[in-house]
Formats: C-alpha cells, sequence, structure tokens
C-alpha cells in the first residue's frame, strides 16, 4: 500500500505547491468499513482551513488528479470532503510483490541512542522493570526495522543511595564481607530481602550511617567501594541474564562511578555556569547551592543542581550524562567487554579496548516511567538554554505507567490490601512485587505442561525449547498490548493464559499457517511459492466471498503505515493491536475457506495466496515486536 500512497504524496504535495506555493504533509485514514473504501484522504480539510477555501471543492480538484494513478479503480467524494479511494483488486494482487518489498527512499541521518532498562543494580528485578525492558526494546526494534541506525545503552547508578543501602545491610545489619557476597548463588534475592529488612529499621541513625556509606562510595573510599563495585556487577550479571530471557540487550553499559571518576560533571559545570543555566545562590534557603531556574505551577523556582556541600544532585549527573550522549561534552569514557555481548564503561585507560567509541547520537529516548517526567524535562529544558536547542528538541522522553499487583495476585502472595484498593503498588522497599525470574519460570513451567501434553512425542529438549519461546512471547505481549498511559494491573491468571490476546494466540496462529503450507505441499506435491504466482482471476468467486479476502489483504498491506504509526505516537501497543488483528483475519479465512480441498483451483490459488501474504505479514510484526516463532505448539 505504501508505493500507492507514496504516489498520491507527491501529486497532492506537487498541487499544493503549484496552487498555493506552500507545503503541507499529506493526511491518510483508514475507513471504518472495507465498503467505503481501501484508503482515505483527509488531506483537503487541512488545506481547505489553512488557505480558507472549501474542503470538498479542493477535494474535487484532487480526486481528478488522482483519478491518473494506476491500480485506483474508483475514488468517491464523502461528507465535507473526504476523498475515498478503491484499488483494483486483480491489479492490487498482480503486484503484490510492490507491496512486500517496497521501501521509502531517504536516508536515515545521524545516529539513534535509546536508553532503556536501568534497573538499581541492588536487587532482584521485578515484573515493573519488564516493562520498561520490553518497551525499550521494541522500540529499538522498530527504529532499526525502519533502517535506523540504534545505539542501545542500559544506564547502571552503581553509586547511587539504592546500592548504598544494601551495603549498609552487608555490613552493619548481616556482617558480611564480600567474598562471603560471592558465595551467594543467586545474589539478587538475598539483596532483596535484605533491601527490606534495611527499611524495617529505618532509625535516625540507621538514615544517618546509611548517608555515610553513600557518601564514602561517591567519593571512592574503601571498604565502601568494594563492596558497592561487587554487588553492582554481580547484580548487573544477573538482571542482563534475566532479560535476556526475553531476548534483549544492550550495546552499552555506561556506570555512574566512571561519569564521576572521569570528572563529566566538571566539563559540564563549566558549560552550564558559562552559559549562564546555573548561578551561585547567596541568600535564601537555597544559599551556597548552585540553582537553575524552572517553572513550576506557573511559578519560577529554583532547582538545585549543586548542593551547597558541593554533592552533586542526581539531575546533575544526568545533565552531564545526556551532554555526552549528543557528543557535546568533548569528553569520552573508556570501553572494555563486560560479556560476550555488551561493552561497559571504565574509567581505567589500561582497561580500555581500542577502537571502540558510544553515544554522539543525533536523537535520544529516554524509555522511564511517567514519575520521572518533572527531571527529564529539566535535563531538557537545561540542554536547550545552553544553547544546544537541536540536541534538547531531538531528545524525547518515553513515558509509560508503572505495573501494579492485583489484589487477588497480591493476597496470593501474602500482602496486605487496603480496604477499598483494587491493586497494590509494587514497592522494592516493601518487597512488595513479582520477581521476574520467579515469574518467567512459572510461565515456563505452564508452558512446558501444556507443550508435553499437546506433543508426547517430543524430546524433553524439543519440548523445553518451546516452551521458553512461548513463556518469552506471552510476557512480552502482556507487556506491549497496553497503551502507555495505561497503570497495568498485574494478574497471574490474565498474563499466564494462552487463549484470547495473548502472545502464545499470536504464535498459534503463525504455527497453524506453517502447518497447512507443509500439509499442502506434502498432498499436492506443489511448492506454495509456485502455486501462488500470478496472475489471479477472480471469475470463480462470490463476491461476499472475495470481499472477505480482499478486506483481510488490504489489512494487511498495513504493516509499515501502523509501525511508522506506532513509532510517530511511541505507542508500540498499536502495532500489538495490529498482530492480533492480523491473526484474526488469518483463523477466520482458515476456518471459512477450504484450501487443500478445494477443487476449483483458481478459487484455492487466491485463498492460498491471501493466506501467505496475511503469513509473511505476520512474520515480520512479530520480529519487531520480539515475539518468537516456534515450530509447533
Amino acid at each position: 500500500m505504501e508505493y500507492i500512497k507514496d504516489k498520491i504524496e507527491k501529486i497532492v504535495s506537487e498541487y499544493v505547491k503549484r496552487e498555493f506555493g506552500k507545503e503541507y504533509p499529506v493526511r491518510f485514514l483508514n475507513p471504518p468499513k472495507i465498503s467505503m473504501g481501501d484508503l482515505t484522504l483527509s488531506s483537503a480539510f487541512e488545506i481547505g482551513k489553512r488557505e480558507r477555501k472549501n474542503p470538498k471543492e479542493i477535494a474535487e480538484k484532487l480526486k481528478a488528479l488522482l483519478n491518473e494513478i494506476d491500480g485506483i479503480e474508483k475514488i468517491e467524494i464523502a461528507g465535507p470532503g473526504y476523498i475515498n479511494l478503491f484499488f483494483n483488486k486483480e491489479k492490487y494482487f498482480n503486484n503484490i510483490k510492490n507491496v512486500i518489498d517496497y521501501k521509502k527512499s531517504g536516508k536515515k541521518s545521524g545516529k539513534t541512542i535509546v536508553e532503556h532498562t536501568n534497573i538499581n543494580p541492588n536487587k532482584a528485578a521485578h515484573i515493573g522493570h519488564m516493562r520498561n525492558a520490553v518497551l525499550g526494546d521494541t522500540l529499538v526494534r522498530m527504529l532499526k526495522f525502519t533502517g535506523e541506525e540504534v545505539e542501545v545503552q542500559n544506564y547502571i547508578d552503581d553509586t547511587g543511595v539504592q546500592v548504598a543501602d544494601v551495603v549498609y545491610g552487608a555490613i552493619y545489619i548481616d556482617n558480611k564481607s564480600v567474598d562471603d557476597l560471592r558465595k551467594i548463588e543467586k545474589i539478587d534475592y538475598y539483596l532483596w530481602d535484605l533491601y527490606v529488612r534495611v527499611y524495617e529499621n529505618d532509625s535516625e541513625e540507621s538514615k544517618n550511617r546509611r548517608r555515610e556509606v553513600h557518601h564514602k562510595i561517591e567519593k571512592g573510599e574503601s571498604p565502601e567501594r568494594e563492596y558497592a563495585e561487587f554487588i553492582s556487577l554481580a547484580v548487573l550479571k544477573r538482571h542482563l541474564e534475566t532479560v535476556e530471557r526475553l531476548g534483549i540487550y544492550y550495546d552499552v553499559l555506561p556506570r555512574e562511578s566512571d561519569i564521576i571518576a572521569l570528572k563529566f560533571w566538571d566539563s559540564a559545570f563549566e558549560l552550564m555556569k558559562k552559559s549562564g543555566v546555573i548561578y551561585f545562590q547567596n541568600e535564601g534557603e537555597n544559599i551556597g547551592c548552585w540553582v537553575m531556574k524552572v517553572f513550576e505551577d506557573g511559578e519560577e523556582r529554583e532547582k538545585v543542581i549543586v548542593k551547597s556541600n558541593g554533592a552533586i544532585t542526581y539531575v546533575g549527573k544526568d545533565i552531564s550524562y545526556h551532554l555526552w550522549k549528543f557528543g557535546l561534552l568533548k569528553k569520552d569514557f573508556y570501553y572494555k567487554k563486560f560479556d560476550k555481548r555488551h561493552y561497559i564503561t571504565t574509567s581505567k585507560s589500561e582497561e580500555a579496548e581500542k577502537g571502540i567509541s558510544f553515544g554522539a547520537g543525533k536523537r535520544v529516548f529516554n524509555v522511564i516511567d511517567q514519575r520521572q517526567s518533572y527531571l527529564q524535562n529539566i535535563v531538557k529544558k537545561a540542554i536547550s538554554k545552553m544553547g544546544y536547542e537541536e540536541a534538547a528538541e531531538n531528545l524525547t522522553h518515553f513515558s509509560y505507567e508503572v505495573v501494579a499487583l492485583s489484589k487477588k495476585s497480591a493476597e496470593e502472595m501474602g500482602f496486605e490490601v487496603e480496604e477499598g484498593k483494587s491493586f497494590v503498588e509494587v514497592s522494592g522497599r516493601r518487597g512488595v512485587g513479582v520477581k521476574a525470574d520467579d515469574l518467567i519460570d512459572e510461565l515456563e513451567r505452564r508452558a512446558l505442561s501444556e507443550v508435553r501434553k499437546r506433543h508426547p512425542e517430543f524430546s524433553s529438549e524439543e519440548s523445553e525449547s518451546i516452551a521458553r519461546m512461548i513463556s518469552s512471547s506471552a510476557l512480552r505481549y502482556y507487556m506491549l498490548k497496553y497503551t502507555l498511559n495505561s497503570l497495568i494491573v498485574f494478574d497471574f491468571d490474565e498474563a499466564l493464559k494462552f487463549e484470547g490476546e495473548t502472545g502464545p494466540y499470536l504464535q498459534y496462529s503463525n504455527v497453524r499457517m506453517k502447518s497447512l503450507f507443509r500439509k499442502f505441499e506434502k498432498e499436492t506435491g506443489i511448492k506454495v511459492e509456485d502455486e501462488i504466482r500470478p496472475p489471479y482471476s477472480f471469475e470463480s468467486f462470490e463476491n461476499d466471498k472475495l470481499e472477505s479476502l480482499w478486506e483481510a489483504i488490504v489489512i494487511a498491506s498495513r504493516f509499515d503505515s501502523e509501525l511508522d504509526a506506532s513509532i510517530k505516537n511511541l505507542e508500540p501497543s498499536r502495532l500489538a493491536k495490529f498482530a492480533f488483528l492480523l491473526c484474526q483475519k488469518l483463523n477466520h479465512i482458515y476456518n471459512n475457506f477450504p484450501v487443500i480441498k478445494e477443487k476449483n483451483r483458481e478459487k484455492r490459488k487466491i485463498t492460498l495466496f491471501t493466506l501467505h501474504f496475511l503469513y509473511k505479514q505476520l512474520n515480520k510484526t512479530l520480529d519487531v515486536l520480539g515475539i518468537e516463532k516456534p515450530e509447533a505448539m
């Protein structure tokens, strides 16, 4: 469909430039019913509004021009200026390769950086972290599919308060040495419980000692720094193992300790002072601090960037980090291999691998939940006020709502639910949450049971491999199908079911098609690709049957536009819903249109072609969503 839309865009753009000497975006809509058209052009309204012209008159002029396009059979003006386009079915079928292979021209400019996951390396990952990781990874996959050069970062806050809290707990509550910690197999699980115990005794003495531990870690003092480094790296390794179960990886793991050691802030501080973004406060409640003016609730206020004791706030470090992301800091990390897949930053030149560099992106996406919107906005404003307006414009906060536990799930886990509340917010300090590995383990257990029931002939290795694919996709789709502004109230039964709008349903639909194609080739001795080659004739088909197939073809042809809209609106749920719709259409045709038993060769050919086209489009969609495709289920 994109190749026809590009032709339309060219004609409309040339008309607007010729008539008005301007450029306006060309707008398309999907008609609510296929009987109303295969595509709707709504540009006449915007042109009419801006040029103070009657949209219907503009639509009539565009209609005359669009009649020139080969492949458009009929054009109708609807309402006050909608242009409904009907494609020639036979031409569309016979040129379907254009739909599959068509790529828009135009080279992508510059590298895009996507930062996501960013779990504090002080305890096990929980279900809420998985929403961030899945959303971020899907954004990366969407951008890469369109040809973007993408660098994936996972920021490791290894000197933060949360790490200091568990270092305090290990030293002063459990009296463990670093060697003792090394002997713990699931250190992230141990620290999960320790973190809760730290806050069970939240006395003033405990708070003061934790602050002291945090200060020593930031200054690199022993033994606190050794504890922090071991814990953060050991937990990071466990986090990477967890997200790898969902097919998620990164290019580089920048560490906050290296930002401090390499004095990124010193360079950022000079840039901010020089540009006047921050100033020293000599009076008032922020006396002795370096502050930045911000507007909140219509009032001008001061945001502390450097405290009176010289400590840099979180947002200050984040500003320096983002200047590096855009290549504006004139400083870089050193890099070394962390494992076979990932690079990690280091502040030691002797550890560095030569010829490796990251950062210096053209665009940056930060995948962080909506609670961080305020701080993200301050970073954006600071960069803009420093004179880097283009970088600020290209800095995007990919915001989303958090994950909570349903009342039923919370009670099953032994958590108390307040009267009148239907869910419980996840809280690491209270230990309220579902550990990600525990959830994936349970998904795999249930999937394995189902696979063994359906395929007792499979070896243990085959069954376990399929179960892993099913569990990963079940969780990924669960995190993607909700809009970003939706609070996900996590429920075990809903997440683990294998029917309806779920990842396993998408996988099953894909497997069903592969099975059909194998059976067709076995029983007919004809390869599917050979059978579905053009030309096509529709004479044998009843109109209602043909319209049903045609509707499926038109919907499946929208993959590129659905992908573009998902990226433009930063809403992966749109592509997830599209995948579900494709599967519904596939299963409808499978159940209502015979293929192997169909005696009419042309009917069989067109039905098989339609199924194969939808299957191909579904495969592309599943790849972008990170949904694995098992051979059997």
